[in-house]
């Protein structure tokens, strides 16, 4: 005796087609997430080159204020009446005056590293302030100005270096 297995839901006519329309709404759900994932893979990449500019500007930045402190010996005997490039003395009004330091035109004469930096768009610059003498300790702030890899990332920093000559007394 033969035995016939019975298709539940009817003829195999009703069924076509249902397989079609399944796998047709998962290609549809794959689409979306895959879509999703492009998108969401572009943006990171953009926020990666956006944090590296950043950092490439910190870094100038800080290799801007490595340069002055280097050199602090060679130009505290300096006169800093603005006769020399990057040389001011303090003015209190420009403490964190982030208008005055983000201005570029205020950089434009200001001292550069004696070493070019590669992957910047700009070298960086820096500015050395004479502070007042306090207790026979020569104070000097170094604000310094990095630029990434392309003109948008910049950063600004500052420092204050103390000097105490020994012996004597502060240099006018």
């Amino acid at each position: 005796m033969k035995r016939r297995f019975a298709i539940k839901g009817g003829s195999p006519r009703e069924q076509r087609g249902a397989t079609l329309m399944v796998a047709m709404v998962f290609m549809g759900i794959l689409a979306v997430l895959g879509a999703s994932a492009a998108t969401n893979t572009g943006l990171q990449e953009r926020m990666a080159g956006n944090s590296r500019n950043r950092d490439l500007a910190f870094q100038a930045a800080e290799a801007a204020l490595q340069d002055a402190e280097n050199t602090l010996t060679a130009w505290r005997v300096s006169a800093f009446d603005g006769s020399a490039a990057g040389l001011t003395v303090y003015d209190a009004t420009r403490a964190n005056d982030a208008v005055y330091w983000g201005d570029m035109a205020n950089w434009a004469s200001y001292k550069t590293p004696a070493y070019n930096l590669n992957q910047v768009a700009e070298q960086p610059r820096y500015v050395v302030e004479k502070m007042p003498c306090v207790s026979n300790t020569e104070h000097y702030r170094v604000t310094a100005r990095g630029v990434g890899g392309d003109s948008n990332a910049v950063v600004v920093l500052q420092a204050v270096y103390s000097y105490t000559p020994n012996p004597g007394p502060c240099l006018p």
